[in-house]
């Protein structure tokens, strides 16, 4: 697969259901997904923030890649979330996506321990070097606690081929990473609040939160912009942005299954630290639904 094509566009990470027992709800997941790739999106990233990766079981993350791969079929890219505390963690998780058929892993830097510079020079290449798999470097400061400096992304890419993608999730680093690295790998922004923006800059594409919920809307914005339509392009990103705000209003994915299962999903609950909405989160997230006339 040319992951230069398949990652860009729209993405999504993408709601893992659960039946009444906690269970992984494979049935509505597929019909989900097919769904997602019917409104055109270009990838998936199944069993990360969105997916509630840090509160699954190893044996869940194999059973939901799996399936997730098979159901797919090749129509579009199946990246997985293998990011975790310890390298030896991260080699094992993409170890099993590479296992199971996946395209690519996105691996953040290590939280707690943060490693400097040179830690995370070596966590990286630790991980390409014992696991054939294309990666997706993320910069996620915020979860993370310590920033991934675009000099050890550039040494990355230098070191080795692997290296094929970066997210950005640091926005004043955007424009710089873009031009030291833009004609080399494929840059995505942090997310799709910052798509337009990304757009702009010459970026690939993005991948959403909020694509769970409305894929066809971001995926004709990329359309409209690729065709020179960027008036088009604007008016829908300010038509959805309420949406994109609203899915963060209480930690993620709250807002996206309390959406998701007022517009006919069974989306199930959630595993804790994560918690149903509040009576205003849901006063809100209604305001915004019946605004977009999604339910």
């Amino acid at each position: 697969m040319d992951l230069r094509i398949a990652l860009s566009g729209v993405g999504v990470i993408n709601v893992t259901p659960y039946t009444p027992r906690d269970r992984f709800n494979e049935s509505e997941y597929c019909r989900h997904l097919n769904w997602l790739i019917e409104q055109g999106v270009s990838f998936v990233l199944p069993l990360a923030a969105t997916g509630q990766a840090l509160q699954s079981s190893e044996e869940e993350y194999r059973k939901v890649l799996a399936v997730t791969v098979e159901a797919v079929a090749g129509r579009v890219a199946v990246t997985a979330y293998a990011g975790r505390a310890s390298t030896e963690e991260t080699i094992r998780y993409a170890g099993l996506a590479r296992e199971i058929g996946c395209d690519a892993v996105y691996i953040m830097q290590p939280y707690f321990t943060r490693p400097n510079a040179d830690g995370l020079f070596r966590h990286y290449m630790a991980v390409a070097e014992a696991v054939d798999i294309p990666i997706i470097l993320y910069n996620n400061p915020v979860r993370s606690g310590i920033d991934l400096p675009l000099d050890v992304v550039e040494r990355l890419v230098n070191a080795a081929p692997v290296f094929v993608a970066f997210k950005q999730g640091d926005l004043s680093a955007l424009v710089d990473t873009v031009s030291r690295l833009g004609e080399r790998i494929i840059i995505m922004p942090r997310a799709e609040k910052e798509l337009l923006m990304g757009l702009a800059l010459g970026t690939a594409g993005a991948v959403t939160f909020s694509g769970n919920i409305i894929p066809g809307p971001l995926v004709e914005l990329v359309r409209a912009w690729r065709q020179g339509d960027y008036a088009g392009a604007r008016r829908l990103y300010e038509r959805v942005l309420p949406l994109i705000n609203i899915v963060h209003i209480e930690p993620i994915p709250a807002a996206i299954k309390y959406a998701l299962g007022r517009m006919g999903w069974e989306m199930g609950g959630l595993r804790p630290p994560v918690y149903p909405l509040s009576a205003a989160g849901r006063l809100a997230v209604d305001r915004v639904l019946t605004q977009l006339e999604l339910a």
